[in-house]
């Protein structure tokens, strides 16, 4: 009789993936600074403001930091229903992180507090990440459901 695995397939895979993402695009922001928002027509006056670049380099420390974090649940979370339940928060949290991109983007849904068309790769990028974990996440549940 063959034991069947008590781990999802892939969660390890996906969590390091999109983990290194997070680690990859938040160092490339710190590394170009604050400057980087200009492309998106935040006010050069603001982007120099002492305190708004201590929150610039606060914010993309944190993301680089949400990163390893992503990568280490891939490593050391273990068993069908933790992995399950880690993989659905990091959906439902991509998604909210999508609806609030969305809601600054340079769209007919957001209120164009950014601007230009690379605001909706945010959104694009987020969803992007949902789907992955989601697709984790229903692998769990599916599991789960046919456990004895």
């Amino acid at each position: 009789m063959t034991q069947r695995p008590t781990e999802i397939r892939g969660f390890k895979p996906v969590f390091t993936a999109i983990g290194v993402t997070y680690i990859v695009l938040a160092s490339s922001w710190l590394v170009r600074g604050p400057s980087v928002l200009r492309d998106f027509a935040v006010p050069a006056p603001l982007i120099a403001e002492p305190v708004f670049v201590d929150f610039f380099r606060f914010f993309y420390q944190l993301m680089a930091f949400g990163g390893v974090v992503q990568v280490l649940f891939g490593h050391v979370t273990r068993g069908l229903r933790a992995q399950t339940l880690v993989a659905s928060v990091y959906c439902v949290y991509n998604l909210l992180a999508m609806f609030r991109d969305l809601s600054t983007s340079d769209s007919r849904f957001g209120n164009r507090l950014y601007r230009g068309n690379a605001t909706l790769l945010f959104v694009v990028t987020d969803l992007v990440f949902a789907v992955a974990f989601g697709a984790v996440a229903v692998a769990g549940l599916r599991r789960l459901r046919t456990e004895p």
